[in-house]
């Protein structure tokens, strides 16, 4: 998965998946509130999401809510949940 805000841009790997957000296993240092784009793979397509920093978990990674989801985006991840 990546992350890309601001003059940010890294990748990790997907920990936990919910509707409201996930957590990536990363080890950057991003600040709390940090908003971006985070693309997530869903088969042969790719769901978008506008997310937020909300907090930090040391040895782990970074958990991200879901500020902005498409219908279609939205439709991805509930297909993505489902499996």
């Amino acid at each position: 998965m990546a992350f890309q805000g601001g003059d940010r841009r890294f990748t990790g790997d997907l920990v936990d998946l919910s509707t409201t957000g996930l957590l990536l296993r990363c080890t950057e240092d991003l600040a709390l509130g940090s908003m971006g784009k985070m693309a997530i793979p869903v088969g042969h397509e790719t769901c978008r999401a506008v997310v937020v920093a909300k907090r930090r978990l040391p040895g782990v990674g970074i958990a991200f809510e879901f500020t902005h989801l498409s219908m279609h985006d939205r439709e991805l991840l509930r297909r993505l949940l489902m499996r």
